[in-house]
């Protein structure tokens, strides 16, 4: 409802469409099944050259090499490593837990229930 002395604008009324024709536009007028959508390369198959090079065997002070990130689990079997980039750098350290030694991984819940059975947490410790 307008306020005393103003008039609204009437509405006007929407046209109607028949029926399909609003799903055709959503969707550009596909049908049937999905097409297959672009290849996403995975990190584990980078082509950029000296991605996940043992960080050790690299000379970290090189230009080249500006920007990259290097990264290491303690604990792990896998050596610190550099990476090309965040998303080459987060599958790294991924797969360095997952090799995580039997000694580093009963350490680290040791640690966790000695926390929780003093009531600290990690940043009170």
């Amino acid at each position: 409802m307008a306020a005393p002395g103003f008039t609204a604008p009437k509405k006007k009324a929407a046209r109607k469409k028949p029926a399909g024709q609003a799903e055709q536009e959503w969707n550009g007028g596909a049908y049937g099944m999905p097409q297959p959508g672009r290849l996403i390369e995975t990190p584990g198959a980078c082509t950029t050259p000296r991605c996940g090079a043992k960080a050790d065997t690299l000379d970290e002070t090189a230009p080249a090499l500006a920007g990259w990130t290097r990264a290491g689990v303690y604990g792990s079997r896998e050596p610190d490593r550099v990476w090309c980039s965040g998303r080459c750098a987060a599958y790294g350290i991924a797969l360095a837990e997952l090799r995580l030694t039997i000694t580093a991984r009963r350490k680290a819940e040791a640690a966790r229930k000695r926390q929780a059975a003093s009531g600290k947490g990690p940043a009170d410790a």
